[in-house]
């Protein structure tokens, strides 16, 4: 996250510097040469193509964050095994709402792992018997 905003600031760094030559490069336009020739309006196809652009880049940051928040707020099924004994508890949670050797499940309820435990993942809604089993 931090190398997302130090990029950010250096493309908006960037942008500054490269305005603030563009006006101090900018010679003042001579009145007898503009009267000579005829003006015509600039090009519109290089604003049209970074509109694209920055509309292709904003809606491909929407689809990955969606993604990504559809993603953690799928249920799944944890399953909890006792190394030492072989039980097993099956609870469910967010899938974003697990982390490490503790998870949050969709009650509310905090579960930390023992060391002698080990967790298992699976899609909600199967039934405990299509779990893989114990070893």
């Amino acid at each position: 996250m931090l190398w997302k905003i130090l990029l950010t600031a250096l493309v908006i760094a960037g942008a500054v510097l490269v305005l603030k030559n563009r006006r101090r490069s900018a010679a003042p336009p001579l009145r007898l040469e503009a009267a000579a020739r005829p003006v015509q309006p600039p090009s519109r196809l290089p604003r049209l193509i970074a509109g694209g652009f920055v509309v292709l880049m904003l809606s491909g940051a929407g689809f990955y964050l969606f993604h990504q928040w559809r993603d953690n707020y799928q249920v799944v099924d944890v399953r909890v095994v006792d190394s030492r004994t072989g039980n097993s508890v099956v609870y469910q949670a967010y899938k974003g709402d697990v982390e490490g050797r503790s998870f949050t499940t969709t009650d509310g309820r905090v579960v930390s792992l023992a060391e002698v435990e080990r967790m298992e993942l699976g899609a909600a809604g199967r039934p405990v018997a299509d779990l893989p089993a114990a070893d």
